[in-house]
C-alpha cells in the first residue's frame, strides 16, 4: 500500500475525534492512514489524499479548523480531499437543515475543492461541558444525547474512497 491518507480533525468534547476515527478505520483497509488531530499534523503535503473534519458552532466550521485549512493551503491544490461536518442540527435531516450546515464551510469548500462532503450528526453529553457552556446550550434548547449515525458515517468512508484513491 503506498497510498498515505491523512484524516484530519478538530474537536472540542471528543464526538467529532470519534468520527475521524470510523473513517480512517474504513479508510484502512485499502491505504496507510493517520488519524490526527490538526494541531498534531506537521505536513498535510505529505500525503497522497487528505479527510478534513470539524463540527459547526455558532452557524461557522470551528475557527480553529478554517485557520488550520487556510494555513495549509498550497498544500490542498495537490491532493484529493474530502471533509466531514459535525453537527447536532442535523440530527433533524431535513434538506433545509443541510444547505445550512454544508453552506458553513464555503470558505474551506473553496480552498480544499473535495471530492465529497459529509455531513453528520454529534453527540452531546452535558456532563463534559463547563458552566458557562452547558448553559448556553441548555438554553438554545440542544438535547444531551448521542445521534450518531454510524452506519451513515461509515457508508460515507466507503464511498469516498474510489474518489480518495482512483486506483481502489
Amino acid at each position: 500500500m503506498s497510498n498515505r491518507i491523512l484524516v484530519a480533525y478538530a474537536s472540542r468534547y471528543g464526538s467529532t475525534a470519534e468520527i475521524a476515527q470510523a473513517i480512517g478505520k474504513v479508510l484502512s483497509d485499502d491505504a496507510t492512514v493517520d488519524v490526527l488531530s490538526m494541531t498534531e499534523v506537521a505536513d498535510p503535503a505529505a500525503y497522497d489524499a487528505a479527510v478534513v473534519g470539524a463540527p459547526i458552532y455558532s452557524s461557522d466550521w470551528m475557527p480553529e479548523a478554517t485557520e488550520w485549512v487556510k494555513s495549509h493551503g498550497p498544500a490542498w491544490k495537490k491532493m484529493r480531499t474530502a471533509c466531514f461536518v459535525v453537527s447536532l442540527r442535523l440530527r433533524d435531516v431535513t434538506q433545509e437543515i443541510r444547505t445550512v450546515e454544508e453552506a458553513a464551510i464555503n470558505v474551506e469548500k473553496v480552498i480544499l475543492n473535495p471530492v465529497s462532503v459529509g455531513l453528520f450528526a454529534g453527540a452531546l453529553d452535558y456532563s463534559k461541558l463547563g458552566a458557562i457552556v452547558k448553559l448556553q446550550v441548555q438554553t438554545k434548547g440542544l438535547p444531551e444525547g448521542d445521534f450518531r449515525d454510524w452506519a451513515a458515517i461509515r457508508s460515507w468512508a466507503a464511498e469516498i474512497k474510489p474518489l480518495l484513491l482512483p486506483e481502489y
